[in-house]
């Protein structure tokens, strides 16, 4: 497959490229490095205000919920161009939560979730790991008692990152215990102001927090438990499915090969440009190729969901190939330039603004963020080719 845009969706990409342009200033793509890329500084809050105001974080959502109602495709269009332009990311509550409660919510929690998510007074942070139950999500045992109106929630979660900044979490607990453990399972809402959340930080290599998190007899409403009791394992399992699209998007790997791209055209080494070295020319050429091969992929993602289909497989697909591509991209271009490409973003004279060091220490987590990379081989080889579980 290679997939040729239609000129209203290109008339899209020139939109959103135009005001990227204009809105990712280097203030703002100086921020972002010197927090990390996490994007909390005032001036990425002041972007993805501009977002709300578009209604751009809703480009897939129905009209009828304050969205675009653009298709998956323009979608994956819009991710690509934010990405490729080092804007600010969209955050799991977009990509991640609020589809799930689009699919699985009532009518009434769309109502009440919704708006409010897509004018950026959520924001959600994504809790299933535990120190026991990581990659077997069915094994958690954070539990959750109806008392009355209210769930009683306790428990702890692992690798919840952004629950230090979030307004709310997006639980699963555990709510049937005699049921077959993956359906005992439910998704529950929880503001993070609600007493009884302990918040930990737990950092990884390239400094990035995630967190523990630990539920103490938490107290939320009834009506906080989205679509059905005990559903909540193939709830997670959809959301997974939707932030495996995302993470396997290529458009950072996009910028960051063109920015390779242009230091070597400029750079000379031991006298003679660094793009007349064959291994380089070589190198470079094969990264191309890799980095359309996961486009294609995100475009096949994308067009599955303008068919109806909510893309497991394709997602995990995705998911394996871009993650371990960004160690790769990172490694060669270290490679690329030599020993300072080790120096990391807050070093003034590293190239590329150490943003290849950067990837190249993140890598680790985005293979296991959003389910590790092994189980989504299982997940290819038992519903892409058919294989037996043992």
């Amino acid at each position: 497959m290679r997939y040729a845009y239609t000129p209203e969706q290109c008339a899209w990409r020139d939109e959103v490229r135009a005001f990227l342009a204009d809105a990712v200033t280097p203030a703002l793509l100086a921020e972002m490095r010197q927090a990390g890329n996490e994007g909390e500084g005032p001036l990425a809050r002041a972007f993805h205000q501009k977002m709300f105001d578009r209604g751009w974080w809703g480009v897939g959502w129905p009209k009828e919920f304050g969205g675009l109602g653009k298709t998956a495709i323009e979608q994956f269009i819009f991710v690509e161009e934010m990405e490729r332009a080092g804007a600010p990311a969209m955050r799991l509550t977009i990509t991640s939560v609020a589809p799930t409660i689009l699919r699985a919510g009532s009518d009434e929690q769309k109502a009440r979730w919704l708006p409010p998510i897509l004018r950026g007074e959520l924001e959600f942070a994504v809790a299933y790991s535990e120190a026991d139950a990581g990659t077997d999500l069915a094994s958690l045992k954070t539990r959750a008692v109806l008392d009355g109106d209210q769930w009683v929630i306790n428990g702890q979660k692992m690798w919840n990152t952004g629950a230090h900044t979030a307004t709310h979490n997006w639980v699963a607990v555990r709510t049937e215990p005699d049921a077959p453990k993956h359906r005992g399972i439910s998704m529950i809402i929880v503001p993070m102001d609600t007493p009884g959340i302990t918040v930990q930080p737990l950092y990884t290599w390239s400094n990035i927090r995630t967190n523990a998190v630990f539920f103490e007899d938490v107290r939320v409403p009834r009506d906080n438990l989205i679509g059905e009791r005990g559903m909540g394992f193939y709830y997670a399992m959809m959301a997974l499915d939707f932030e495996r699209i995302m993470i396997g998007s290529v458009g950072m790997l996009r910028r960051l090969l063109d920015e390779l791209l242009a230091f070597v055209r400029r750079t000379k080494r031991d006298g003679r440009p660094l793009g007349t070295i064959p291994w380089v020319r070589r190198a470079l050429a094969d990264l191309e190729m890799r980095v359309e091969v996961g486009r294609q992929i995100g475009l096949l993602n994308a067009w599955l969901i303008d068919q109806g289909v909510v893309p497991t497989k394709e997602g995990s697909m995705a998911k394996v190939y871009v993650t371990e591509l960004n160690a790769h991209l990172a490694a060669v271009g270290m490679e690329i330039i030599g020993l300072a490409g080790q120096l990391a973003p807050d070093d003034p004279s590293a190239p590329l603004n150490g943003r290849l060091q950067w990837l190249y220490t993140i890598a680790p987590m985005q293979r296991f963020g959003g389910g590790t990379n092994e189980v989504q081989r299982i997940i290819i080889a038992q519903r892409g080719l058919g294989l037996p579980r043992k």
